[in-house]
């Protein structure tokens, strides 16, 4: 073995430590003995049927804090990531809503109305994407 492939393993053996393999169960995905459930497009978090967090929207926040919690790591990042997925929820959610009233007011020929909405739209379009990046950056 070479000292590459040796530094290689080490490396692959030190990122896997951080991280425990999720495993798909019936009941939902396990991570450690923090179970994910889903329902709808919203993820929760549990272990031993209590509920730790609830409504969580990006998958990639979900594994990552099931990570942290089934580790037993500090609860600040927990926290910290369930506010930024909080945040960018509210942000798409908004800018679902604007959408669908633009299409509504095109459908009625409103158009002053329509490009407000459009305006209002595009605007939290875009701090939808900004809370996902950092959301996104804090795993």
């Amino acid at each position: 073995m070479t000292q590459i492939s040796r530094r290689l393993e080490q490396i692959v053996r030190k990122e896997l430590s951080k991280n425990i393999i999720p495993v798909k169960t019936p009941e939902g995905i396990l991570v450690g003995d923090v179970l994910i459930t889903n329902q709808d497009n919203l993820k929760f978090l549990s272990r031993k049927s209590q509920m730790l967090y609830a409504e969580i929207h990006l998958n990639s926040v979900a594994i990552k804090m099931a990570n942290i919690l089934a580790l037993r790591h500090s609860h600040i990042s927990v926290d910290l990531l369930y506010r930024a997925d909080q945040e960018y929820g509210r942000w798409f959610v908004d800018s679902q809503m604007l959408r669908a009233q633009h299409q509504k007011a095109i459908h009625t020929q409103d158009y002053d109305r329509a490009d407000v909405l459009w305006a209002r739209y595009s605007e939290s379009r875009d701090r939808t994407i900004t809370a996902k990046n950092q959301a996104e950056r804090l795993l």
